[in-house]
């Protein structure tokens, strides 16, 4: 396996008040340094992307800054709008044609999404593998090629509070 993708679920976010947009909530003070210390695990395993792709809705843009933050990447975090929320699998991985010279690839997107799409990598199939991805965890998987043409192995498969022990901090 030649390439690795990161699978990331956005960090905590504020429920939306009555009339503001789902794509506007934003991550909450708790979130935020939730997921600043899961990063730190992050580091501790030698995450280090070569691009990292976010979803357009804010909460999963403001994680990915975040962890490009802690990880110290040259790199900013670019929108990548199939992360974002009915986007089926196929899709978002037809479009990553553009980062195939990539070693290490980060998306960081929601639920059920993040779920599907490691299915998909791992099996082809979006619903044989449920991979029950909480706020903030995070999955590595090997993949021969990008965009994927054949299945990929799931190197780990990590809770924020697993990568926040890593890390040296397990709450």
């Amino acid at each position: 396996m030649n390439h690795i993708i990161y699978l990331v679920r956005h960090a905590i976010a504020a429920a939306a008040p009555a009339g503001m947009s789902d794509a506007d909530r934003a991550l909450t003070p708790e979130g935020q340094e939730k997921m600043r210390r899961a990063a730190v695990g992050l580091t501790h395993l030698d995450v280090m992307p070569d691009v990292v792709l976010s979803s357009p809705l804010r909460r999963a843009q403001e994680t990915a800054a975040v962890v490009v933050s802690e990880l110290r990447l040259e790199s900013s975090v670019e929108i990548y709008p199939s992360l974002a929320p009915g986007h089926d699998p196929e899709e978002v991985c037809k479009g990553l044609r553009t980062y195939r010279s990539a070693r290490e690839l980060m998306l960081v997107g929601h639920e059920p999404n993040m779920g599907l799409l490691a299915s998909h990598l791992l099996t082809g199939s979006p619903t044989l593998v449920a991979l029950p991805f909480k706020k903030g965890a995070v999955a590595a998987i090997a993949v021969e090629a990008i965009p994927p043409r054949a299945a990929g192995m799931l190197l780990w498969f990590m809770t924020p509070k697993q990568l926040r022990a890593v890390g040296g901090r397990e709450a």
